[in-house]
């Protein structure tokens, strides 16, 4: 048997991006911040999110049938925490626009407004699969990414060349 916390320090080496996962109900907004993301299919756009049983949100894109998934970027690591940490209006100080009757943040680098199509059990999770049906993303924008239960971003091919070259000795 597997211990859920080894599985945890094990599934933290696999680097994942960060979304903030929202939706509408008639209380108004609410959301929470995931990696548990990633597309699923081109015919038809489809992407899956998973979400605990246990979350306010996972209760609202139940009863609704709708969601977005708003991408972070490299700098909005803050952005991941304020939606990790439970609060009254986690959508108070945050801008955000209507897309589709979703609230999508507008500090987000790529957005997944989605219908609900499938549902299926994923022990204390549920795996939602949405139909994609308006999305929009920044060009050249670098994403917020989740490693080791920390955050970080990819290193540009400048940032890279300047390791090598100081690995190398020499001075900036």
């Amino acid at each position: 048997m597997v211990e859920p916390s080894k599985f945890r320090q094990a599934i933290s080496m696999f680097a994942t991006g960060v979304t903030v996962i929202t939706t509408r109900g008639p209380d108004g907004p609410t959301g929470m911040t995931a990696s548990a993301v990633c597309s699923l299919s081109l015919e038809p756009v489809q992407l899956l999110v998973c979400i605990s049983n246990r979350l306010p949100t996972h209760k609202v894109m139940s009863e609704t049938g709708r969601f977005c998934v708003n991408v972070l970027g490299e700098s909005q690591a803050g952005l991941a925490r304020h939606f990790a940490t439970p609060q009254e209006d986690k959508f108070a100080g945050v801008e955000v626009r209507d897309e589709e009757g979703m609230p999508v943040l507008s500090a987000a680098i790529a957005t997944f407004v989605c219908e609900l199509s499938e549902r299926f059990p994923g022990g204390d999770h549920t795996i939602f699969i949405g139909r994609v049906v308006k999305l929009d993303h920044l060009d050249e924008a670098r994403p917020l990414l989740y490693y080791a239960s920390g955050f970080g971003r990819l290193s540009s091919r400048e940032d890279s060349l300047l390791q090598h070259w100081m690995e190398r000795g020499a001075q900036p």
